[in-house]
C-alpha cells in the first residue's frame, strides 16, 4: 500500500472513526442503560419477594419463639408449682392432725381419757379421707423407723418397714424421711414409686414431708411428675389452640409421631398424620418431623392442606417455621402462605412496568437528540482533526528524521569514543607483520648482495610479506567494519562475533595482564553483529578500564559466557573489578551519566547499548553485583546480562 493510500485511510479514519464511535456509544449507551433498568426492574420483584419471604419468615419465626418461651416457662414454674401444691397439701394435713390432736387434749381435760392409739388412730382416719388429683394424691404417714403407718390407697404397705427400701434408682428414699422426724423439720424429696399395688413400674414423684411432734411422725404426700406434666401439658395444648394471629394464622403442634395436638382443623386434631401426603406427593408431616429432629429448628417449604385467610380447600404453597420441644418430644410450628406474595408481586410487577416502559421511551428520546448533537459535533472536530493531522504528520516526519539522524550519531560517536584506542590496537597488532616483513625484506637485500640464496628462500621470504600484507589488510577492514555506520541483518554466530571482538581490543587485555575465561557455545543468530560488536566492545571496554584500577598483584579475570535457554540467547560478562556501587545501579544506562568525568567519560557508551539491545536487537540488558567463583577465590564484581531472542 502506497503512502498516499495509507495517509488517506488514516484521513478518512479521524473524519468517520468519531462518528461510529459516537453512533456506537450512542447505541451502547442506550443499551446499557435499558439494560440496566431492565435488571433493577428484576431485582424491584426480587427485592419485594425477598422483603415478603424475610419479613413473614421472621414474624412466624417470633410467632413459635414466643409460643416455645411460655411452654419452657410453664414446664419451669410446673415444679415450682407442683412443689407449692404439694406443701400446701401436707400443711393442711398437718394442721388437721394438730386439730384432732389438740382437741383430744380438751376431751382429757374434761375428764374423757382416750388412749394415745385412739388419737392417731383418728387423725389416721381423717387423713386417709383426703385424696386428690383424680385419685391419685394420698396422705401418708411414716415413723423414726421407716414403718409405713399410713398408706390409703395401698393398705397392704401399711406396718412394713421400709428402711432398707430402694427405689428403681437405687435411692433409699425412706432415710431421708428419717432425718426429716429426726430433724424435726421439714424436706422436700424426689424418687420412684408405684402409682397402685398392681403397677410393676416404679414413676419419678417429687414428695414433701412434715414432722409432725406429737407422735414423732412425718406426714407427707407426693405427686408424680408425668401425671403433673399430663395436665399442663392439656392446659397448654388447649390454651395454643386459641391462638390466632395475622391473616387468621394459628400454630400447629406434633407429638414425635406425628399426632396433631392442635391445628386449624378440629377433625385434625388427635390424628395421627405421619403418612399423609399433599397434591405435590410430600409427607410433610415427616418431613416436618424429620427436619426438627435432625436440626432442632428450621423453615421448610410446602404445599399445605388449606389456607385459613381464604379458607381455600386447595394446596396452598406454605413456608413455616418449625422448632423442637425436646423435653415433651414436642414438634411446634406456624408458617405463612405464598399466595399474598404473588398478588403483591403482581401489583410490583404492573407498576414497575409502566415506569419502566415510560423511562425508556424517554432514554430513547434524549439518546437520539444527543446522538444527532455529537455527530455534528463529530464532523466539526474530524475537519479540524484532519487538518491537525497532517500539520502533526509533517512535525512526526521533521522529528522523526533528526531522531534518527541523532542516534545514528550518537552510535557513530560512541564508536569514535573508542576509536583513539582502537588506533593504539592497529598499531599493535601491525607490529608483528611489519616486524615480518621487515626481516623479510632485509634477508632478501643480503641475499642479494652476497647472491647466495636459494630459489626456496626467496619464495618463503616473498611468501612471508604476502601473509603479512593480507594481515594487514585484515586488521584494516575489521576496523573499517567497526566504523562503518551502516547496519544490515545477518546470519552469524555468536563464538565468531566474540572472536571479531577479541581481535579488536585483545591487545590491551594482555598488556594488562588480564585473564579471559571463555564459556561460548556455537549458537546461529540473525540480527545485527555490528550493533552486537559495539555493545560487547563498550562492556569489556569498561570491565578492562575498571581491572586496570587494580594493583599488578591482583588476580584480573573476565568471565564471559553465552548459552541457549529455550528459545533465548543468554550472554554474561562477569569481571572482579569490585562491583557496581548500589547507588550507581540504576542510573549506569541513563544517558551521560557517567563515573569518570575526570577521566573524559561522556555516559555515552552504556547509554547507546542499552539503546541498541532494546532498539535494534529487541533484547535486554541489565547489571547486577556478583561474585566470581576462581579457583579458591570469591571475588567480587560486576556482571553485565544481555538476553537476546534466537528466531
Amino acid at each position: 500500500m502506497s503512502e498516499f493510500k495509507k495517509k488517506d485511510n488514516i484521513l478518512k479514519i479521524i473524519k468517520y472513526g468519531p462518528l461510529l464511535f459516537v453512533l456506537c456509544l450512542s447505541i451502547t449507551i442506550t443499551s446499557i442503560v435499558i439494560t440496566q433498568k431492565n435488571n433493577f426492574f428484576n431485582q424491584e420483584i426480587r427485592k419485594a419477594e425477598n422483603n415478603y419471604l424475610e419479613r413473614n419468615k421472621k414474624r412466624v419465626k417470633e410467632e413459635v419463639q414466643r409460643v416455645y418461651d411460655y411452654i419452657k416457662d410453664k414446664k419451669l414454674d410446673s415444679e415450682k408449682l407442683l412443689k407449692q401444691r404439694i406443701k400446701n397439701r401436707v400443711y393442711e394435713a398437718h394442721q388437721i392432725a394438730t386439730n384432732i390432736y389438740e382437741n383430744e387434749l380438751l376431751d382429757r381435760l374434761d375428764g374423757h381419757e382416750h388412749s394415745k392409739r385412739h388419737i392417731f388412730n383418728t387423725i389416721k382416719y381423717a387423713l386417709s379421707g383426703i385424696v386428690y388429683n383424680n385419685g391419685r394424691g394420698y396422705i401418708f404417714i411414716d415413723d423414726l423407723n421407716g414403718v409405713k403407718l399410713l398408706q390409703p390407697l395401698n393398705k397392704e404397705l401399711e406396718g412394713k418397714n421400709f428402711y432398707d427400701y430402694e427405689d428403681a434408682q437405687g435411692y433409699k428414699f425412706i432415710r431421708k424421711i428419717i432425718n426429716t422426724i429426726k430433724n424435726k423439720t421439714e424436706a422436700f424429696d424426689s424418687y420412684y414409686w408405684y402409682k397402685d399395688k398392681n403397677d410393676k413400674q416404679a414413676y419419678e414423684k417429687i414428695s414433701f414431708y412434715k414432722y409432725f411432734e406429737p407422735f414423732n411422725v412425718a406426714i407427707g404426700t407426693g405427686e408424680y411428675i408425668d401425671e403433673f406434666e399430663k395436665e399442663l401439658q392439656q392446659e397448654l395444648i388447649e390454651y395454643i389452640q386459641k391462638i390466632r394471629y395475622e391473616d387468621n394464622s394459628y400454630i400447629f403442634l406434633f407429638d414425635k409421631k406425628g399426632v396433631s395436638l392442635t391445628h386449624y382443623k378440629k377433625e385434625y386434631i388427635g390424628k395421627n398424620r405421619i403418612n399423609e401426603k399433599n397434591d405435590k406427593g410430600q409427607y410433610f408431616v415427616k418431613d416436618i418431623l424429620n427436619l426438627a429432629e435432625e436440626k432442632g429448628e428450621g423453615f421448610y417449604e410446602y404445599q399445605a392442606t388449606i389456607n385459613p385467610s381464604t379458607n381455600n380447600m386447595k394446596n396452598s404453597k406454605k413456608v413455616s417455621f418449625i422448632k423442637e420441644f425436646e423435653d415433651w418430644n414436642w414438634v411446634i410450628g406456624t408458617g405463612f402462605y405464598l399466595d399474598k406474595l404473588e398478588q403483591n408481586v403482581s401489583q410490583i410487577k404492573k407498576d414497575l412496568i409502566f415506569s419502566n416502559k415510560k423511562s425508556i421511551e424517554q432514554i430513547i428520546f434524549f439518546s437520539i437528540i444527543l446522538t444527532l448533537l455529537f455527530i455534528l459535533l463529530s464532523f466539526y472536530i474530524s475537519k479540524k482533526l484532519s487538518i491537525m493531522f497532517e500539520n502533526y504528520e509533517k512535525d512526526i516526519r521533521d522529528q522523526t528524521s533528526k531522531l534518527i539522524e541523532k542516534e545514528n550519531l550518537l552510535i557513530q560517536q560512541s564508536k569514535m569514543a573508542t576509536m583513539g584506542e582502537m588506533i593504539g590496537n592497529i598499531a599493535h597488532q601491525w607490529k608483528q607483520p611489519l616486524s615480518l616483513i621487515s626481516t623479510s625484506n632485509g634477508m632478501l637485500k643480503l641475499n642479494k648482495e652476497y647472491k647466495n640464496f636459494s630459489e626456496k628462500q626467496l619464495d618463503e621470504a616473498i611468501e612471508n610479506i604476502d601473509n603479512s600484507v593480507q594481515n594487514l589488510s585484515e586488521t584494516i577492514d575489521d576496523f573499517r567494519n567497526f566504523f562503518n555506520p551502516n547496519k544490515s541483518l545477518s546470519h552469524f554466530k555468536i563464538e565468531h562475533s566474540f572472536d571479531k571482538t577479541f581481535k579488536l581490543i585483545d591487545s590491551q587485555f594482555k598488556n594488562n595482564n588480564i585473564e579471559i575465561i571463555k564459556d561460548v557455545e556455537d549458537i546461529d543468530l540473525y540480527s545485527y553483529e555490528n550493533e552486537l560488536l559495539q555493545v560487547l566492545i563498550n562492556i569489556i571496554k569498561n570491565a578492562k578500564e575498571q581491572l586496570e584500577k587494580l594493583k599488578n598483584d591482583r588476580i584480573k579475570i573476565l568471565q564471559i559466557s553465552a548459552k541457549k535457554e529455550n528459545n533465548t540467547l543468554i550472554i554474561k560478562l562477569i569481571d572482579n573489578g569490585g562491583g557496581i556501587k548500589e547507588e550507581n545501579l540504576d542510573k549506569i544506562f541513563d544517558n551521560h551519566f557517567t563515573t569518570k568525568k575526570e577521566e573524559g567519560g561522556s555516559g555515552i557508551g552504556l547509554y547507546m547499548s542499552r539503546q541498541i539491545i532494546q532498539n535494534s536487537l529487541q533484547g535486554e540488558i541489565t547489571a547486577y553485583n556478583t561474585t566470581l567463583e576462581y579457583k579458591d577465590y570469591n571475588l567480587k564484581g560486576a556482571c553485565f546480562q544481555i538476553k537476546l531472542p534466537l528466531v
